[in-house]
């Protein structure tokens, strides 16, 4: 379905590109304009995680990091990876009081996680890796490619087009259009639901969980996250929304925090329920 999903959003960037060239130029133009989409689709697909990462000034960390925050962070990583019989994802910080978090990358063997410092300051070590967990499961179930290709398409075609519209006063309107397209290819409340159930398995507590989902709802809110609103292509990639005021929700890229944390908490009961 990941395949599906980013196949179907190449088709539609695809016939926007060559519209745009019909009406320039007619045939001559909708010719030209299919053959720059192709060498665009080519681009994307290859390096959509490096162009996510970029867009949000991702910073790479490893283990010899001095920050002992952001060592338990690596190291927790390679430990759950591990767990969920999967390569070390590479780990990125995102320069960001918001906590908050995404991943990014074609399979499991070229993904990347990256998470704000605001989130390593607000959860615990715990709560932390259940987030990590969540976006582990992302990867491990196919779920990266739709994502990190629909965050890329679109954030490219955004400004291409919020260009061509701009003398038009509808640059804006274009580009949430676009992120709203993007959520709805990239992600879907399904998606959320199964990937909290299986970080809630690799990481042994759903608890964990359902309380980081709760924090992170409370601090998005009230602290804007600067790159995210800039591309908001790329809102459907985190945990939990990063975007505030009218464009918070409108896209409908995530299922109600309240709900998750309501499954999370009848898995628990089940996991409790298997030990007895």
């Amino acid at each position: 379905m990941s395949y599906v999903k980013a196949a179907g959003l190449m088709l539609i960037i695809h016939l926007a590109f060559a519209g745009l060239g019909w009406a320039i130029a007619e045939r001559a133009g909708a010719m030209i304009a299919t053959l720059i989409a192709l060498g665009f689709h080519l681009l994307v697909f290859w390096y959509a995680e490096r162009i996510v990462l970029k867009l949000h000034n991702a910073r790479e960390v490893n283990s010899d990091d001095p920050s002992p925050m952001i060592r338990a962070f690596v190291a927790d990583c390679d430990k759950l990876a591990m767990r969920a019989n999967m390569p070390r994802p590479r780990t990125y910080i995102l320069d960001s009081f918001q906590p908050n978090a995404f991943m990014a990358g074609r399979d499991t063997s070229h993904a990347s996680i990256a998470v704000t410092d605001g989130l390593l300051k607000t959860l615990t070590r715990a709560e932390v890796s259940a987030v990590v967990a969540h976006e582990l499961a992302h990867v491990k179930r196919g779920d990266a490619l739709a994502m990190s290709i629909s965050a890329a398409l679109a954030a490219l075609a955004a400004a291409v087009i919020g260009t061509l519209v701009y003398p038009f006063g509808l640059r804006r309107q274009a580009a949430m259009v676009i992120s709203g397209l993007t959520a709805r290819m990239g992600r879907s409340h399904q998606r959320e639901y199964a990937a909290d159930r299986v970080a809630g398995e690799i990481c042994g507590s759903p608890i964990n969980l359902a309380t980081a989902l709760l924090k992170l709802e409370r601090h998005t809110m009230s602290l804007l996250n600067p790159l995210a609103e800039r591309s908001p292509a790329t809102a459907h990639m985190f945990v939990i929304d990063p975007l505030q005021g009218p464009r918070r929700g409108a896209s409908a890229s995530h299922p109600p925090t309240e709900r998750r944390i309501a499954r999370l908490h009848r898995q628990a009961a089940e996991m409790e329920g298997n030990e007895e």
